[in-house]
């Protein structure tokens, strides 16, 4: 009889402190015990640049801004607008969270940072054990 090969599952991302891991990336961002907390830009590939999250573990996670791109659904403009005279700089300071409001092609992953910064967060019920007490 042949061996069966154990199924190997992916998991989006695993926390590298306290191995917690989320199996898909709706679970991960439903978690309220992770917060973005800001962007590390990849000027050269915008999409490799790195969004972090602090845990509650007390890490922080970070994931390649890729994989979370196609939550956005507006324009992505074409020119990058970095160290010019319009340029507000929010890209280079790596915890700063604001919208770019110039026609820039960074904007498009800023505007992602906020989708992914405002998605609402699963109850974090604790107590569910004590639920039914009086």
């Amino acid at each position: 009889m042949r061996a069966q090969k154990a199924k190997k599952y992916e998991v989006f991302k695993e926390c590298t402190s306290c191995k917690k891991k989320w199996s898909r990336r709706k679970h991960f961002l439903d978690d309220p015990d992770l917060e973005i907390i800001g962007y590390q830009a990849d000027f050269r590939e915008l999409t490799e640049g790195l969004f972090l999250f602090n845990h509650s573990c007390g890490t922080t996670i970070a994931i390649k801004a890729q994989y979370f791109v196609d939550l956005y659904d507006g324009p992505i403009f074409e020119e990058k607008l970095t160290d010019s005279e319009d340029c507000e700089g929010f890209c280079e300071i790596r915890d700063n969270l604001l919208t770019c409001s110039n026609k820039c092609e960074c904007a498009y992953v800023r505007e992602t940072m906020q989708i992914v910064k405002n998605w609402p967060k699963k109850k974090n019920d604790k107590n569910r054990l004590y639920k039914n007490l009086p």
